[in-house]
């Protein structure tokens, strides 16, 4: 009789949970699905996209190209390896100077550590605008005003990636755990030492995992800045596609992969320590 009544609760507590759960096809889903799929087939339509034609008659395009790029030239590799080097050098500058200019923007950009609601708008508003220039623009415009070189590009992906930053961290900082910050508020803590002692310890793998992400980011839009003249790689990899030095290409988008490659493997194992 006993087991009758513990069967009998469980089923009621059954039939009770059910109007709480829900069906993972809905008429909402089925419906969202169904005007996603109208949108794309509208998008395809205006922008007048054949996947038959380009399947069909690129392929063979295709092929001109790649057998052109074989084998690489790797002739002049040490000229390549400086310019991979400098493309390096304009990323990880241009990613500190990010870092540096995004901390107390993210820090106000925040809502429960902004001192006033017109700071947190001010400081939104300048996060907003500078990750809605791309990078590329942003190098021409420096490139025309600064000249030709490597500082056009750091100032570029520096500015830029600060707005990509800035909003990382302000959204780490809104969902901190907030016991610590209000247990260093009731003992009379300072900002700063809140900011230290109750903010930072929780962002700081996210912090750096940010930052690495942001690295390399960087390293690949520096070879893009390099061919409207900020330096680099870039540069390189324009003047071969111009002299239709194609196996040098090739060449030199091996040596773009290889360095990605490195820095992706370097990037997972300073995580993995950090953790």
């Amino acid at each position: 009789m006993n087991d009758n009544i513990l069967k009998l609760k469980v089923d009621n507590k059954d039939k009770n949970l059910e109007k709480y759960l829900k069906p993972q096809w809905s008429y909402k889903t089925l419906i969202s699905i169904i005007l996603s799929l109208l949108i794309l087939i509208f998008i395809v339509k205006d922008l007048e996209i054949d996947f038959i034609k380009l399947a069909t008659d690129s392929s063979k395009y295709f092929g001109d190209i790649l057998s052109r790029m074989l084998p690489p030239d790797f002739s002049n590799f040490s000229q390549l390896f400086f310019a991979i080097l400098e493309t390096i050098e304009i990323a990880i500058l241009g990613t500190f100077l990010a870092i540096v200019l995004s901390i107390p923007l993210g820090l106000f950009s925040a809502r429960n550590l902004a001192p006033n609601y017109f700071v947190y708008i001010i400081c939104k508003t300048i996060v907003i605008f500078f990750r809605a220039i791309p990078e590329f623009i942003m190098a021409m415009i420096l490139v025309i005003a600064i000249g030709f070189g490597a500082m056009p590009g750091v100032l570029a992906l520096g500015l830029h990636t600060m707005g990509f930053l800035a909003k990382f961290y302000a959204e780490d900082i809104e969902h901190i755990n907030q016991g610590p910050i209000d247990a260093l508020k009731s003992s009379g803590a300072t900002k700063s030492q809140i900011i230290s002692f109750g903010v930072i310890p929780q962002i700081l793998p996210s912090f750096v995992a940010n930052n690495l992400y942001i690295l390399d980011r960087n390293v690949r839009m520096a070879t893009m800045l390099g061919i409207v003249g900020a330096g680099g790689i870039g540069y390189e990899l324009q003047s071969s596609f111009r002299m239709f030095e194609y196996e040098r290409v090739s060449a030199i988008i091996i040596l773009i992969f290889v360095t990605i490659f490195i820095i992706d493997h370097l990037s997972a194992f300073i995580r993995s320590k950090i953790k």
